[in-house]
């Protein structure tokens, strides 16, 4: 075993250990990062620009190799992804009947960051990856980092293409999808897109995350304050996927989500707030890393107690959830957007 595939052993024992804490983790996330950006030919401190190589896609924002490297920097996000993979490989290795289980990664990054601690835990026997990424270069990037640690013989196959578009040959159904291909409140990147795609053509896959839901509240006041929750906004799950697929709000540019009436008073600007369940009970909440720090609304809006927010999620090159006033206190009929 070459050294980096032996190190990386190591610390993929770690993070893939499902009774270790995100916050005791932290060392591992660190380890792994300096080590995959050790051995990339990708700098991240080079002369690249941070959005150099990033393309704006029917689905959303794709975003740079540089940006997509810079996920490694986030502890949590790192071993609750990480975890949640390995946990799900495990689960599905149970009731292969002797296969490799086989593991779609949509948007692998310049590192196939989470795919990497998997491949060293497991044999090639036992889990097979399909690594996708929409830009040459980034794909390119990902297969000379597996080829270096020596972990080749884990990928069945490396695929440039738009995983919001890219249709699963017959013969290769995934029994996991992972995509971490988000923003926060899933804005701006193709998240909602790919599963939409993916989930549709394998609808028997473990999806990673499991569930993203977003919710309209409060930030917390002090940093050991919870956040204030007044209610669900809109879910991307499995069951929100399966009920897309037979009808929408009538408008095939967006998707249904919930109204909120907002308390009598203020107290201060309303945040969406996203929240992420990877798999099982392996969680991301509120500050956890930059996809769950609370975003104010869009067009930050002056809104008045009492107000009635209508949201839907827009589709497209620009997608993201909106909202309209349904229903303003008699003082306040001005439209604030």
């Amino acid at each position: 075993m070459n050294p980096a595939r032996a190190e990386l052993a190591a610390i993929a024992a770690a993070l893939c250990d499902p009774q270790r804490s995100l916050a005791s983790l932290v060392g591992e996330t660190v380890q792994l990062r300096q080590l995959v950006e050790r051995h990339s030919r990708l700098s991240m401190d080079g002369p690249d620009g941070l959005r150099d190589g990033e393309s704006f896609l029917p689905s959303g924002w794709a975003i740079s190799p540089v940006q997509a490297g810079l996920c490694a920097r986030e502890p949590y996000r790192s071993a609750a992804f990480i975890q949640g993979l390995a946990l799900a490989v495990r689960e599905r290795l149970d009731a292969s009947n002797g296969r490799p289980v086989r593991v779609l990664y949509a948007g692998c990054g310049p590192f196939a960051l989470l795919a990497l601690p998997v491949m060293a835990l497991l044999d090639a026997s036992q889990v097979r990856f399909a690594i996708l990424d929409v830009h040459t270069q980034t794909l390119a990037y990902a297969r000379e980092l597996i080829a270096a640690l020596g972990l080749d013989g884990h990928v069945a196959e490396y695929i440039c293409a738009d995983a919001a578009a890219w249709r699963i040959p017959a013969g290769a159904m995934p029994d996991v999808i992972v995509s971490e291909t988000m923003n926060t409140a899933l804005g701006k990147e193709p998240q909602v897109a790919i599963l939409r795609n993916l989930h549709a053509q394998a609808p028997a896959a473990a999806l990673l995350p499991a569930s993203v839901t977003v919710h309209l509240g409060l930030d917390r006041r002090a940093p050991d304050a919870p956040c204030t929750d007044w209610g669900r906004v809109f879910a991307l799950d499995g069951d929100a996927l399966r009920a897309w697929q037979g009808a929408q709000d009538g408008r095939g540019d967006r998707l249904p989500a919930a109204s909120i009436r907002l308390p009598d008073v203020l107290e201060q600007a309303p945040r969406l707030l996203t929240r992420i369940r990877v798999h099982g009970d392996i969680a991301l909440g509120d500050h956890d890393c930059s996809l769950n720090l609370p975003l104010p609304l869009p067009g930050k809006p002056t809104l008045a107690g009492g107000s009635v927010l209508d949201f839907h999620y827009r589709l497209g090159s620009q997608p993201g959830l909106a909202f309209c006033l349904s229903e303003t206190p008699a003082l306040h009929k001005e439209n604030p957007q």
